[in-house]
């Protein structure tokens, strides 16, 4: 059966990451065996491999990455955080507000273990509070993770876009209203629990100096989302106003460059995207809805459990979504585009990257403000409950209501 064999690939996929075998090397040699599961000859996969090394879609993916990264090195070097910081403090609500802007701020600028950036800045604007250790981590980790729901220059919303083959506006807008919903609980779960402070506030200019601070970034959203210029390019257009802008970038060119631009990357990139081209190519993802339905197994059980188990085991949006989309292809987008469940399967991810315990942000947030892992967790769990809630009642009662175009 489709299904049982599909389970066993995810089976030996967790399995591999659990050996802390590279997700790149992993899912190149499992989807490269997969069709063989389904009866597919050496030739057939050899061809598919051959299409997938040939189409634009590898470099494509690999260039809208390296240039995020690049630009979020670049900002970081010339000390757009400096001025960030400065400024979310004089935003109205004081402190509360600053200790959720600099963290969703500094997520906007996708970079690995960016909690660690935006730890020192909340610290700094909390240093007075005497707020324990792992209400600082917890609150760190929640506000650095709010944009990732919708941020298009996330790798994980660029890579999901290219994989379900529809716009990135698109995928970018299904998550919208679950950042909202994640703003709002992190409000009561820890910002009203911040002393506001009587310091002077302008929240005129300091919006201003924070969108200077970090303009490129929406300069790349503007070109690719207004005027609808491809995503590459607009990257590529503001990473080359900012170093024309920033004299002193040129300085940081090259240790910028070496850390964005990595062969383990790439290897990644391609062994997600010969997973998916497998997967395709096998026919597992064609048969495996009319088997669930057969079986009387609804969707939403397999999604939930496929993206949520993949995002457990990777703790990593682009890995979930690079490990489980091909897999659920057949409920996502093959060979029909199903808003509904890609938003699910999205949700479902991300949930589980944010209790990973390997998850980056999570493990150096704790390290840096020294709390208890157990206590954090019991922190921010009550949120994250919550945010599944949500989630959940909007794709039972049909989100994206037919509201969202393809």
């Amino acid at each position: 059966m489709a299904v049982l064999k599909l389970l066993f690939v995810l089976a030996v996929i967790i399995y591999g990451i659990k050996r802390k075998i590279f997700v790149g090397y992993l899912l190149a040699v499992v989807g490269i065996c997969t069709p063989l599961l389904f009866g597919k000859v050496p030739l057939e996969i050899g061809q598919t491999l051959l299409g997938t090394l040939t189409s634009m879609d590898i470099w494509r993916l690999f260039l809208a990455i390296v240039i995020v990264m690049f630009l979020g090195q670049i900002l970081k070097a010339v000390g757009s955080f400096d001025k960030l910081t400065e400024a979310a403090q004089h935003l109205a609500g004081g402190k509360r507000t600053a200790a959720a802007v600099l963290p969703a701020t500094i997520g906007m600028m996708p970079m690995p273990a960016g909690a660690l950036l935006s730890a020192p800045l909340v610290k700094e604007v909390l240093k007075d509070e005497n707020m324990k250790p792992e209400f600082l981590a917890a609150t760190n980790y929640w506000y650095r993770h709010v944009m990732e729901f919708f941020w298009p220059l996330y790798p994980g919303i660029i890579l999901g876009a290219g994989i379900c083959g529809i716009p990135q506006h698109t995928f970018s807008s299904l998550g919208i209203i679950m950042t909202l919903s994640m703003i709002i609980i992190g409000a009561f779960l820890f910002l009203r629990k911040i002393p506001n402070g009587t310091q002077k506030k302008n929240s005129f200019k300091s919006i201003i100096q924070i969108i200077v601070s970090i303009w490129p970034l929406f300069l790349a959203v503007l070109l690719a989302f207004i005027f609808k210029i491809d995503i590459v390019l607009a990257l590529l257009a503001a990473l080359i106003v900012t170093m024309l802008t920033h004299k002193g970038s040129w300085a940081h060119f090259w240790h910028a460059l070496r850390a964005s631009v990595t062969l383990k990357l790439f290897l990644m990139i391609f062994g997600i995207l010969v997973f998916k081209d497998m997967l395709a190519m096998s026919g597992a993802v064609a048969d495996m809805p009319a088997e669930v339905a057969r079986l009387g197994i609804h969707p939403a059980f397999i999604i939930f459990f496929v993206a949520f188990l993949t995002g457990l085991m990777s703790g990593m949006v682009a890995m979930y979504v690079g490990l489980s989309f091909p897999i659920l292809a057949g409920f996502l987008y093959s060979p029909d585009i199903n808003l509904g469940n890609i938003f699910l399967a999205y949700l479902s991810g991300y949930l589980g990257i944010i209790l990973a315990p390997t998850h980056f942000c999570l493990l150096l947030s704790s390290e840096y403000y020294k709390a208890d892992l157990g206590k954090v967790y019991r922190a921010y769990v009550p949120g994250i409950i919550i945010l599944a809630a949500v989630g959940i009642t909007l794709y039972i009662t049909g989100y994206p209501w037919g509201l969202i175009g393809v």
